[in-house]
């Protein structure tokens, strides 16, 4: 019984070293990015993708309104205005708990 569980470890820490080695986890990053302008109406949410996170490039992730991942560059000017314009419109709707 000692044996199987001594096994069973190995095996456990055999399959986390291959994962963080191997590059087996899977990140969801864009592999390119767009220049196209994305329609503020159609985006819901935005994420930063940095490569210090594991991606390959750096670039602005616009999440839309049916749920598709649109990459643009993280520099361009009209990327830039994109996050303001949501991060503004969704300060608004943040609940005011002081009144």
């Amino acid at each position: 019984m000692q044996r199987l569980h001594l096994l069973c470890l190995s095996l456990l820490v055999l399959g986390c070293i291959l994962d963080v080695h191997c590059g087996n986890n899977v990140l969801d990053c864009c592999l390119r990015t767009s220049d196209n302008p994305i329609p503020r109406r159609i985006v819901q949410r935005y994420q930063i993708q940095l490569v210090q996170d594991g991606c390959e490039i750096p670039a602005n992730v616009f999440i839309t309104v049916r749920g598709k991942r649109l990459c643009a560059p993280l520099e361009a000017p009209w990327a830039a205005r994109l996050r303001e314009k949501l991060d503004t419109s969704s300060a608004r709707k943040v609940p005011n708990k002081g009144n």
